[in-house]
């Protein structure tokens, strides 16, 4: 039985969140998973629409014992969802594929419930877990490279390239976004929504009065995160860009910063590997599109049958109608 997680979860929760795997790269390696947290923060969330769900498999027979558990965090466009977590892990567990798959279908569900038009699941490449991904309907979409640069005391200066963004920004952001980002990764993305306070924050460079270069910033106790969008015409400023990005970081600064490369953003490289990134993994971002249900009442296509069936009458009566004028 699979159902929303409540108190009465609280055990088999702290139980399974050391025991599973994360689907989300991004907050993955800038916030160390906390589902038991994350599943509380929902359940007593005011606006649990546009946060956290977490959804427990708890079954019980003479046989045998399968429990799991499943975390879906909705993007900021609302068509998104993103599965962040997932349990157990399925090295070591022979039933923990078929957790999985039974979890995903009924978020799927949930989600296509609630509205959500697509959902998003990231894992290593040439895992077990793409396997999976894919028996429930998942299809690979996006590969991405993760660059790191591990450096103790941090010191950065650079020019003030880019600026905080701002409300007025998002429309040209998302003019940058479309205009150089595949339609196929679109889909595995969605479309950048602007952040300016909190864990991120978004900075953006202009020229001739056109947003060119985008900076996402994710900052986090285990470490930050960059996400680059850079316009053809700005690329030989790529190294500048994400050297503003490394500058906003004090001197106490320590953890690891990562950069998410798009395959389709490879000429990245020699500019993160410039400032001291290199390879630290690849994974592969996978979409599952979800079918809202038709909620138009039946009594439309009554009347389509009834205009039918009076065409045909019509056609019937009217010889004689003819006839009848012709006399």
């Amino acid at each position: 039985m699979i159902r929303p997680f409540d108190l009465r979860d609280l055990a088999l929760v702290s139980q399974l969140e050391n025991q599973g795997t994360p689907l989300y790269a991004e907050l993955a390696l800038t916030r160390q998973p906390r589902p038991l947290q994350s599943a509380l923060a929902g359940l007593f969330s005011l606006n649990s629409r546009h946060g956290l769900r977490t959804y427990v498999l708890r079954e019980e027979n003479d046989e045998s014992k399968h429990s799991g558990l499943i975390q879906l965090r909705e993007h900021a466009d609302g068509k998104h969802g993103i599965i962040t977590y997932i349990a157990p892990n399925l090295q070591g567990d022979d039933h923990a594929a078929e957790v999985w798959e039974h979890l995903l279908d009924h978020t799927a569900v949930q989600a296509g419930r609630a509205g959500l038009q697509h959902l998003i699941a990231e894992a290593p490449e040439d895992s077990e877990a793409i396997e999976v991904l894919q028996r429930a309907g998942y299809a690979i979409y996006l590969r991405q490279n993760i660059m790191r640069l591990v450096r103790t005391r941090l010191t950065i200066t650079a020019e003030p390239l880019l600026r905080p963004c701002e409300s007025r920004d998002e429309w040209g952001v998302q003019q940058l976004y479309m205009n150089i980002v595949p339609r196929l990764a679109q889909q595995a993305e969605g479309l950048p929504r602007l952040r300016r306070t909190g864990a991120v924050r978004g900075y953006v460079l202009e020229d001739r009065q056109e947003i060119v270069a985008y900076l996402q910033v994710r900052r986090g106790p285990e470490g930050a995160w960059f996400n680059v969008f850079i316009h053809p015409r700005a690329e030989a400023k790529a190294t500048a860009v994400v050297e503003h990005g490394l500058s906003l970081f004090g001197p106490n600064w320590n953890a690891p910063i990562y950069c998410a490369m798009r395959r389709y953003q490879e000429w990245l490289h020699h500019s993160l590997e410039s400032l001291g990134f290199e390879p630290f993994g690849s994974t592969a971002v996978m979409v599952k599109h979800l079918v809202s249900l038709i909620t138009e009442p039946e009594p439309d296509l009554v009347k389509v049958h009834a205009l039918e069936g009076h065409a045909k009458v019509t056609a019937q009566i009217a010889p004689n109608e003819l006839l009848a004028q012709r006399h």
